[in-house]
């Protein structure tokens, strides 16, 4: 669920404007995500990564290749061993599993 603040930093000119509405919004702009730790956060931006190497299309020898060294570098074989890994990691922290959950689900 986005707030209010980030509707408005979306739609307009960035991080000045996003500044510049946050007095104006009042209590509608603190409400925050909850922080998740920084393997998690590096995890989800992985996967979000490696869901899009997985997508694209190998048109000719060197988009293959370069999609084959994306997936190798990012270590895509091993997300689902890591994301179990996080899990039972964190099992106390209710943010971390419907984080990885909304990762996993972004690309279905």
């Amino acid at each position: 669920m986005r707030t209010v603040l980030s509707k408005v930093a979306k739609r307009s000119a960035g991080p000045l404007a996003t500044l510049l509405a946050a007095p104006l919004l009042g209590p509608l702009a603190v409400r925050a995500e909850p922080a998740l730790p920084g393997d998690v956060t590096a995890y989800v931006t992985r996967l979000q990564d490696c869901n899009h190497w997985g997508g694209e299309d190998a048109t000719d020898a060197a988009r293959g290749r370069a999609i084959a060294a994306a997936v190798k570098r990012l270590r895509c074989d091993d997300a689902e061993a890591d994301e179990r890994t996080l899990r039972r990691r964190y099992r106390g922290d209710p943010a971390v599993p419907k984080a990885l959950d909304r990762a996993r689900d972004a690309d279905s």
